[in-house]
C-alpha cells in the first residue's frame, strides 16, 4: 500500500522530471522554432538565449551563425543596392536593363530624361519605349548569341510650335551572364547623348568644304591669268593689264580671307586676348564712318547717328570694336541696293549694358535666312555677296568678338524694310580701366 510519503515522492519526482525535459527538450525546441520563423520573416537579429545545458545547443548556435551571415548579407545587400542606385543615378549615361522576356527592369534617371514619358519605361518592351525596331533586334539577338553590339541612332523629340529637335545616340547592348558559358539572363543598353559631338565633326566638315571653296576660286582665276601671260599675253598691253589686275584683285581677296580666318580663330580659341580700356564708342563709330567715305566705299549712303549721352563709354578693345563697325556698315552698303540708302546708328543705356543698333532701308533678309545669318561663310546672296568682295567671315566675326567681350548680337529685319542690327556691350570688364 503506497503511503502519502511515497505518493508525494513520486509526484515530485514526475514534476521534476517534467520540468527536466521542458528545459531540456520542449523549451528549446520552442525557442528554435521561434528562431526558425523570424529567420523566415526576416528578422535576422535573433533574442539572446542560454542554451548552454540544452540538447539543441548545437542546432541554435548554428541557427544563430546563419543568423548573423545572414544580417551581413543583407547589410551587404542594402549598401550595395545603395551604392548602385548612386552611381546609376550620378551616370550621364541612360542605363537599361532588360530581362529574357525583354522587359525592362531597370532605367536610371539619364535615361529618363533623354525620353521623357508619361509613364516609366519599367515593365515595357525596348520597343514600346523608344519606337525604334534596330534596338528591339539588337536586344533579341544579344539575348540570343551573347554578342555585344553597338548602334548609332538618331531620334526625333517634337517640340513647343511645331519644331523637331533631332539628338544622336550611341547605344551599347552588352549580355548579362552569371558564367562565361551560361547564356544570358538580360541584357544591358548604354545610351550616350553624342548631339554635340555629331554637331562639331558637322561644322568642321562644312568649313573645311567651304574654306576649300573659298580658296579654289581666286587660286583659280589667278591660275588663268597667269596661264593668260605665260602663253605670250604679255605683248598685249591691254590683256596684260587686264591679267594683272585681276590677279591682284584675288591676291586681295585671299589676303582678306586669310585675314578673316585668323580673326575668327583668334576670337574663338580659348586662349584668345582682348586689350580692354575705357572707349569713346561714338568716336569710334565715326572715324569708321570718316574712313569709309574716304575710301569711297561710302558715298551712296546717308548716315545719320543718334547717340545717348549716357550710352556713350564702354569697356572694349578698341581694334575690334572697330571691326565690328567696320562690318556691319560695309555689310549695309554692300547689300544696300537702293539709290538713297540711309544708315541710322543710335545708342541707348540697358541696364549695365551699352545697346548700339545698326539700322538701314535696304531690302532687308528674307526670313529663312535670319536664323543663320551668323554663320560663318553663310550669305543671303551668295553669288552677288562673292562678286562684292565679301569672304561670308564678316557677321561670324562681329558674333565672336561681341561674344568675347561679355555681349550680345541680334538681327531685326522685315524683308523688303530694312535690317537693324543690334549689339549689347557691358559698361564694365573690370573694376578699374584707364581712360581713354
Amino acid at each position: 500500500m503506497i503511503t502519502i510519503e511515497i505518493f508525494l515522492l513520486l509526484a515530485a519526482a514526475i514534476i521534476a522530471a517534467g520540468w527536466w525535459i521542458y528545459l531540456r527538450f520542449i523549451k528549446p525546441f520552442h525557442q528554435i522554432k521561434q528562431d526558425l520563423e523570424n529567420l523566415s520573416a526576416g528578422q535576422f537579429r535573433l533574442p539572446p538565449v542560454d542554451l548552454e545545458s540544452s540538447t539543441y545547443q548545437s542546432t541554435a548556435s548554428h541557427i544563430r551563425q546563419i543568423a548573423e551571415r545572414l544580417r551581413q548579407l543583407d547589410e551587404e545587400t542594402v549598401e550595395g543596392g545603395v551604392s548602385l542606385r548612386g552611381i546609376l543615378s550620378g551616370m550621364k549615361e541612360g542605363i537599361v536593363i532588360a530581362e529574357r522576356n525583354k522587359k525592362i527592369t531597370l532605367a536610371n534617371e539619364s535615361l529618363q530624361a533623354f525620353f521623357p514619358a508619361a509613364k516609366s519605361p519599367v515593365g515595357r518592351s525596348p520597343l514600346e519605349v523608344f519606337r525604334r525596331h534596330e534596338i528591339e533586334q539588337a536586344v533579341s539577338a544579344t539575348l540570343e548569341d551573347a554578342k555585344k553590339r553597338d548602334l548609332s541612332l538618331i531620334f526625333d523629340f517634337p517640340q513647343p510650335g511645331g519644331a523637331v529637335l533631332q539628338k544622336h545616340f550611341d547605344i551599347h547592348i552588352s549580355p548579362m551572364v552569371r558564367q562565361p558559358d551560361d547564356p544570358p539572363q538580360a541584357v544591358l543598353l548604354v545610351f550616350q547623348d553624342v548631339t554635340a559631338i555629331r554637331t562639331l565633326e558637322s561644322a568642321r566638315r562644312e568649313f573645311v568644304a567651304n574654306v576649300s571653296h573659298e580658296f579654289r576660286t581666286p587660286l583659280s582665276v589667278i591660275s588663268g591669268y597667269v596661264e593668260t601671260l605665260q602663253d605670250g599675253a604679255t605683248e598685249d598691253a591691254e590683256m596684260t593689264a587686264l591679267s594683272l589686275g585681276a590677279i591682284n584683285r584675288n591676291v586681295q581677296r585671299l589676303s582678306l580671307l586669310l585675314e578673316d580666318l585668323l580673326t575668327i580663330s583668334s576670337m574663338e580659341g580659348k586662349g584668345r586676348r582682348l586689350n580692354f580700356s575705357r572707349l569713346n564708342l561714338r568716336r569710334i563709330a565715326e572715324r569708321v564712318i570718316e574712313n569709309l567715305d574716304s575710301s569711297g566705299s561710302a558715298k551712296k549712303a546717308i548716315f545719320e547717328i543718334n547717340w545717348a549721352q549716357d550710352a556713350i563709354y564702354a569697356d572694349a578693345d578698341e581694334s575690334r570694336i572697330e571691326q565690328v563697325y567696320w562690318n556691319l556698315l560695309t555689310n549695309a552698303i554692300r547689300h544696300g541696293e537702293t539709290n538713297k540708302l540711309r544708315i541710322q546708328i543710335t545708342s541707348r543705356l540697358a541696364g549695365e549694358s551699352v545697346e548700339i543698333s545698326i539700322a538701314d532701308n535696304g531690302t532687308g533678309i528674307p526670313l529663312e535666312d535670319q536664323a543663320h545669318i551668323f554663320e560663318r561663310f553663310y550669305r543671303v546672296h551668295k553669288h552677288r555677296a562673292r562678286d562684292a568682295g565679301g569672304t561670308g567671315l564678316g557677321l561670324s566675326i562681329v558674333k565672336n568678338i561681341i561674344l568675347a567681350h561679355g555681349g550680345g548680337v541680334s538681327l531685326r529685319s522685315t524683308p523688303g524694310a530694312g535690317a537693324t542690327f543690334v549689339i549689347r556691350l557691358p559698361l564694365s570688364q573690370r573694376e578699374s580701366v584707364p581712360s581713354k
